[in-house]
């Protein structure tokens, strides 16, 4: 799984919105380009979060290899990390 909101302990799923840095391909070369990606609730920082976003405070769920990827360029809602 990516290192990313969808693999972290405080993400709960919500559903699918519309994003204009969708991260998805699209299946099939005649198919439109995908422009939704799934959200959800970080129950850490109490916001709403794409689940292709990066935080400092991942907390990756057990037994889950992860891998890195590139953060997106603008979060869903701009959220405050905890400085100490």
């Amino acid at each position: 799984m990516p290192r990313a909101c969808d693999s972290c302990e405080h993400y709960k799923p919500v559903g699918w919105d519309e994003d204009k840095h969708c991260p998805f391909k699209a299946r099939y070369a005649s198919s439109p380009t995908p422009t939704r990606t799934p959200y959800g609730r970080c129950d850490l920082h109490g916001a709403e979060v794409f689940a292709t976003e990066i935080c400092n405070s991942h907390e990756p769920e057990p037994f889950v290899h992860l891998v890195d990827v590139t953060n997106r360029p603008e979060p869903r809602t701009a959220i405050q990390e905890i400085l100490l």
